[in-house]
């Protein structure tokens, strides 16, 4: 069966964050949760023992989303190779709901999570107002260009039908790869990480934009000319990269992002697991992994936001 591809972009107003998850939940079902998760923190605390001054022990929960394997490569590395020079262990959550995994994050069921660019968790904080920090860019998701149908970006032909994804960032990082590679130009005093389909000033191609939900990205790239979206959706659909034809550095602005609760950010144990993922060993690592699980969809951090 096929999957829907959407002609009507939202807007960010209309957009309600639903990245790979089912996104807001009502006011009171969120009351719900919060309650729920300070109640589990308080039994996990209870039981499993935390260290001393500290709200959490020394296996430290660190959520992502649980669709991607090479989230979970990385964190299996960190765990096994730089976590024990600090004194604490790393355990993976896999997590799919959006809402569970910031929302027990903020509250300290779990340490951290990575699963976030900078503005997807600007989009986050706006319409849920959880006590969440960004503490610094820890890996770049590759982000290309797919087609079935050409085998270059310079092969597609005027008119071509594009798929981006629906959330505004994603969309924004889509315009942006097609702004680098010279196939559109943005209106004047566009900033391009907030770029939307109203910002392009031309579109010398004219290229038809339609707007899919995260993940279908593999299930219509047989339905498009072509598909902008993460390298990990492709590969862990088992899409031969003969079908990438085009991709860029993964630009800084969209790395993803160790995040924490708010309250937790100066906490020992929470320094401690930030000292684990700022180790120069993880980035060197990234640089240089033959892992199939990592390589080619988990970049190292770059300098500046392209």
């Amino acid at each position: 069966m096929s999957t829907e591809i959407r002609n009507d972009a939202e807007s960010p107003a209309e957009f309600s964050l639903r990245r790979r998850r089912r996104w807001v939940i009502p006011a009171i079902a969120a009351v719900v949760l919060v309650i729920a998760a300070v109640v589990v923190v308080s039994v996990t605390a209870s039981s499993n023992g935390t260290v001393a001054g500290s709200h959490f022990g020394k296996d430290m929960k660190v959520a992502y989303e649980a669709d991607s394997n090479s989230e979970l490569a990385f964190l299996r590395y960190l765990n096994a190779k730089i976590a024990p020079k600090y004194g604490v262990q790393i355990t993976p959550v896999g997590i799919s709901d959006g809402n569970q995994l910031d929302l027990a994050t903020a509250h300290g069921q779990y340490a951290a999570n990575i699963y976030q660019h900078q503005y997807w968790l600007k989009e986050v904080l706006a319409k849920t107002h959880w006590p969440l920090a960004k503490v610094a860019p820890v890996f770049q998701w590759a982000y290309s260009m797919y087609s079935e149908k050409f085998t270059s970006i310079s092969a597609l032909p005027n008119g071509a039908s594009i798929a981006l994804l629906n959330d505004p960032a994603n969309t924004a990082q889509a315009l942006w790869l097609l702004n680098r590679a010279g196939k559109i130009t943005f209106k004047r005093g566009t900033v391009p990480w907030y770029a939307t389909i109203n910002d392009i000033a031309s579109n010398p191609h004219n290229y038809r934009f339609t707007f899919i939900d995260y993940g279908d990205g593999p299930r219509v790239l047989p339905e498009v000319d072509a598909v902008i979206a993460y390298n990990m959706q492709f590969i862990g659909a088992g899409i031969s990269q003969k079908y990438k034809i085009y991709a860029p550095p993964a630009p800084r602005a969209f790395a993803g992002q160790l995040v924490v609760g708010s309250k937790y950010l100066h906490d020992p144990q929470v320094r401690k697991l930030i000292k684990v993922f700022l180790d120069p060993r993880v980035q060197r690592y990234l640089r240089t992994t033959q892992n199939p699980r990592l390589k080619d969809q988990l970049k190292p951090v770059s300098s500046g936001n392209g």
